[in-house]
């Protein structure tokens, strides 16, 4: 008897193990007449073969933040993520969130002590630390970092936690207006990429680079949005926004990538009138993932994509898509043989 409990237990643990080769944490949401459901979940190179590690149904939460891409560990055995776990009261339904962190084969999930109102996580390169965006927005008097501010408060400001410790610490200041949206560390975790919003500046989202031994930031380029080191830190992808030049002058945004000092700027995708995101490298540094929206008036319509494409900007591919949602804040899974290479085309 206790022979077979064992061969079940070895059986269910074989199971449980987390697929190889190249694979991405995707956020899946898919709407029906009756519910919402929003999953974090992993696919092949391909979208295919799903495996789901947290998310549901209505009553499967935490639920992933659809605007707040995972993030692996460095050794690919985990995932972090901004999870819904319900919502204030109050006739603008702000959400609560809070930090997660689950394995690859979807055991293990458990929640980040002192982490609420955090999304935007991102995984140091030794695994000891998650730098994270730390949002507040009042309409009612408040009192942040000590001030006093009479007219409420809207800013963001990017935060460590040692995961060992639960020690906090603050890298960017609060600011009303000012936002910083944490997004990637480089390979020897000396530097935090970002996206800032600084209302006395520019009108501009722009890329900064965050030196965390306290020497300041530095602006990478005068607009630009979620950028990202490939996986020798060599280059950056980032997005940009976009202007039709034509008569309907509409907006959108393209995919870019440059050199990690800022030169050599390059124009991956031209498409006009569609909004892309969440850029991802996969770990041969070959080819990128990311979303790609066609946005009309006040929400999201027609097909929502998930694409690849090599990182000279050749070969780009529909990897998935779906009216309104489908798969998006795709990131790929980083470590030794889940190399996906160039796209052949």
């Amino acid at each position: 008897m206790v022979v077979v409990v064992v061969l079940l237990l070895a059986a269910g643990v074989a199971m449980a193990a987390a697929p190889e080769g190249p694979r991405l944490a995707v956020v899946r949401l898919t709407t029906t007449a009756h519910q919402v459901r929003i999953e974090l979940t992993t696919v092949d190179q391909d979208g295919d073969h799903p495996l789901r590690l947290a998310g549901g149904g209505r009553h499967s939460r935490p639920w992933p933040f659809y605007f707040s891409p995972p993030a692996w560990s460095h050794d690919g055995e985990s995932v972090v993520f901004s999870g819904i776990v319900g919502s204030h009261n109050g006739d603008n339904h702000e959400l609560r969130l809070k930090l997660f962190i689950v394995r690859a084969n979807g055991s293990g999930l458990h929640a980040i002590r002192g982490t609420r109102g955090a999304s935007s996580p991102v995984f140091s390169p030794d695994g000891h630390t998650i730098a994270f965006t730390r949002s507040i927005d009042r309409d009612e008097p408040t009192v942040i970092g000590g001030k006093k501010w009479k007219h409420g408060f809207r800013g963001a400001s990017i935060w460590t936690v040692d995961l060992l410790s639960g020690v906090q610490r603050q890298l960017t200041p609060w600011r009303d207006g000012l936002e910083y949206i944490s997004s990637s560390f480089s390979p020897d975790g000396s530097t935090l990429l970002a996206t800032r919003e600084d209302p006395l500046l520019l009108n501009e989202s722009e890329p900064v680079a965050l030196q965390l031994d306290g020497g300041g930031s530095r602006r990478l380029l005068e607009d630009g949005s979620s950028p990202v080191y490939s996986p020798d830190g060599s280059e950056i992808a980032l997005i940009r926004r976009t202007v039709d030049d034509g008569e309907s002058g509409s907006e959108g945004s393209d995919l870019y990538a440059m050199n990690a000092d800022g030169t050599d700027v390059r124009r991956l995708t031209q498409t006009p009138q569609l909004y892309e995101g969440s850029p991802s490298w996969d770990p041969s540094g070959e080819r990128l993932a990311f979303d790609r929206l066609r946005v009309v008036g006040e929400g999201i319509a027609g097909e929502t994509a998930f694409m690849e494409i090599n990182a000279d900007g050749t070969c780009a591919t529909r990897v998935a898509s779906a009216r309104r949602w489908g798969l998006i804040d795709p990131t790929w899974q980083p470590g030794p043989g889940r190399e996906a290479g160039r796209i052949g085309c």
